[in-house]
């Protein structure tokens, strides 16, 4: 079982690769501030990422718990690797992930998902792989 050091270690590394990896200063710009933030969330509160714009209203939403757009950079921790990627939408239940990595993904599979600007990780469950998108439920704690 890996330790919390070496979780964030993992995290912290798959943010700087993101960031040397880009050709896009504003992308590297944002894994650079993702790792910083990862390696001070315990500091002090931070302000919830801006949401995204969508066509979509959340008062259109029918479920429980609406989703909510939100465009924010994420680590999705699974056995043995982690994935970089961005929110999509939100909700209390779950989460839209964007991602380029898709490397033998599948349905079922479980991890720890990491949001900029929440104060804890979120155990999660692959409910559905689409082409750079999976679907996650986040599972109860």
């Amino acid at each position: 079982m890996e330790t919390v050091d070496e979780a964030l270690n993992a995290k912290l590394i798959a943010c700087w690769q993101a960031a040397l990896n880009t050709d896009d200063p504003e992308e590297s710009q944002r894994w650079v501030e993702m790792a910083e933030w990862l390696s001070h969330r315990g500091d002090i509160p931070m302000p919830p990422p801006e949401p995204a714009t969508s066509r979509r209203r959340v008062s259109d939403e029918r479920r429980r718990f609406p989703r909510v757009p939100v465009r924010s950079p994420a680590l999705l921790a699974l056995e043995g690797r982690v994935l970089r990627g961005e929110t999509l939408n939100l909700s209390r239940t779950g989460a839209c992930f964007m991602f380029t990595d898709q490397n033998d993904l599948g349905e079922g599979e479980t991890g720890s998902f990491t949001v900029q600007g929440w104060l804890e990780d979120r155990p999660a469950l692959v409910l559905a792989v689409e082409p750079g998108m999976l679907r996650l439920r986040f599972a109860d704690r």
